[in-house]
């Protein structure tokens, strides 16, 4: 049984190292280095992670996650920066920790610590992805600080009962497994809006495109109108099947279209008797909102550098 305590540790550090890289970095070296708790066996030769240059480098990078993970929308591009770290980080934190295992056992356990951070991480950036759509902060603040306490009590089960915090890494694990198509369209358009915003500073935002088919499907669906003003936009969970949808939006008149791709297929929707526009600034994504005669609105996430059009046509409406 003692043989499998390493695989449970596995487990648990990889999905802390997800969420908290640099807290477990450091909380885990201060315990090498002092010896504050009764380590497992297996922890014996992990000497690295308790150098002073580790723990101030670790301490530094936990200061200005902390502050960075309360942010609305920060908080999101410092887990798109993260994306490879966290799981690189995981992987090398589990090669100090079980050093002195068996070679093929311990690249094993590498590489488990290193895609259980890969699915903490993503499911931690779709979660805030979705928060950050929230008008107020205080809830980017309340989880933030959820997770930060469900960290600590996740690395003291870490140290003492890692077959506790296996098992509800497992539990996640699964419920990971039936969400993962969800966080993958919510990472896909968190990483869209990046590269957009990236090519919007560089001075190469580039227009998007009314294609033939996309104007047969337009005069299929509105019956025509004057030339459509499209925007490179994604859905929002206003309407359920759009929400993280990349794909266009369409003025026509009084009415919009938002057409999009869904493993292939065409996921569509007509908007019609649009009776006003309202755009707002935000950090990562510019937002859109659409105002219908019943009163209902649709919000859509504009892609960085459409702003000053967008501004355009909810003037078209108002005047």
């Amino acid at each position: 049984m003692n043989a499998l305590v390493p695989l449970a540790s596995a487990l648990g550090l990889g999905v802390l190292a997800g969420t908290r890289l640099y807290l477990t970095v450091f909380v885990v070296g201060l315990l090498v280095r002092f010896d504050l708790l009764a380590l497992p066996l297996a922890w014996r030769h992990a000497s690295a992670l308790g150098d002073t240059r580790i723990l101030i480098l670790a301490g530094l990078g936990c200061a200005i996650e902390f502050v960075a993970d309360k942010i609305p929308w920060v908080d999101s591009l410092w887990d798109t920066v993260h994306t490879v770290i966290r799981p690189v980080g995981a992987a090398l934190v589990a090669a100090s920790l079980f050093s002195g295992l068996d070679p093929v056992y311990q690249v094993a356990l590498v590489l488990l610590a290193g895609g259980m951070a890969f699915t903490g991480h993503s499911a931690k950036a779709a979660t805030r992805l979705a928060v950050n759509h929230s008008p107020e902060p205080f809830s980017n603040v309340a989880l933030s600080l959820g997770e930060d306490a469900a960290s600590a009590g996740a690395l003291y089960l870490l140290v003492k009962h890692p077959w506790l915090l296996a098992t509800a890494a497992l539990i996640f694990l699964a419920l990971f497994a039936w969400l993962a198509p969800r966080i993958y369209r919510a990472l896909r358009a968190e990483l869209t809006a990046l590269r957009a915003l990236w090519r919007h500073w560089l001075g190469r935002a580039r227009e998007p495109e009314v294609t033939a088919e996309d104007e047969r499907l337009l005069k299929e669906m509105t019956g025509g109108g004057h030339a459509p003003v499209v925007f490179a936009a994604i859905g929002t969970a206003d309407v359920r099947e759009l929400r993280n949808r990349v794909g266009k939006l369409f003025l026509l008149d009084d009415q919009a279209v938002f057409l999009a791709r869904r493993w292939g297929r065409r996921v569509d929707r007509k908007i019609g008797r649009v009776v006003s526009l309202e755009v707002r600034r935000r950090v990562l994504s510019d937002e859109l909102a659409l105002a219908g005669a019943d009163g209902r609105r649709i919000r859509f996430d504009l892609l960085a550098g459409q702003m000053e059009r967008a501004r355009a046509e909810a003037d078209r409406y108002r005047r």
